[in-house]
């Protein structure tokens, strides 16, 4: 649902969770707030109309940023390269001019926390800005691949527990199959056979029969 609403692609958006999570956690106080810090960002990518590789890079940098606890350098500058506003959200917030931003980054002021505040206090007007959005046809086409996804669900379980199951029986499972291509292949072999010795039979006959025909040909003949 997060992700539908930021029109953003489910697993980008999983990916996202799940890493933020993972390593930056504990800036974090659950995981509905998780969920809606990374919903926040994906509609500041889509504000400033960060393309999906951009949004890649600055996701990278800002998962990084996150589990290190300050954003700073590369991260920063990826960031506002990306996403300027994230930035000026992040000034914003602060009360400070974004030229600033770089300085105080420099000297490791800008944490996670301060990052975290920043989006989720500025959901308001976040939010207004994207409603004002019109939608694109990517933005469709993600949507539409993210409710398929999510339709499709129970049948890729059922195949990746199949696929587990298949790896965890391997061992009593290999023999059978094995047989079952070796008896497959004799039969192969033996259609194919029988199918040349039918051909050849057939051949020798049209012989045999083309041989007595002119045999009685000439016989007529000299009659």
């Amino acid at each position: 649902k997060s992700a539908n609403r930021s029109r953003a692609s489910y697993q980008s958006t999983a990916d996202a969770v799940a890493k933020i999570g993972m390593i930056g956690g504990d800036t974090f106080g659950n995981t509905a707030e998780l969920i809606a810090f990374t919903e926040l960002i994906n509609k500041q990518f889509a504000i400033y109309g960060t393309s999906a590789a951009g949004m890649d890079a600055a996701m990278l940098q800002l998962t990084q940023a996150m589990s290190s606890g300050v954003l700073r350098g590369e991260e920063l500058n990826s960031i506002y390269e990306q996403a300027p506003n994230i930035i000026q959200t992040i000034a914003d917030y602060l009360g400070v001019p974004i030229g600033k931003i770089r300085d105080m980054a420099a000297e490791g002021q800008i944490t996670s926390t301060i990052v975290k505040n920043a989006m989720l206090s500025s959901a308001d007007e976040i939010n207004a800005k994207f409603e004002k959005m019109a939608f694109t046809f990517g933005q469709i086409w993600t949507i539409a691949k993210n409710i398929a996804l999510d339709k499709l669900e129970p049948v890729i379980n059922t195949i990746g527990k199949g696929a587990q199951w298949i790896y965890d029986n391997w061992e009593r499972i290999e023999p059978v199959i094995s047989g079952v291509a070796a008896t497959v292949g004799i039969l192969v072999g033996a259609y194919i056979l029988y199918n040349t010795v039918q051909a050849i039979t057939n051949t020798l006959q049209a012989i045999s029969t083309a041989r007595a025909a002119m045999q009685a040909g000439m016989t007529i003949a000299q009659a």
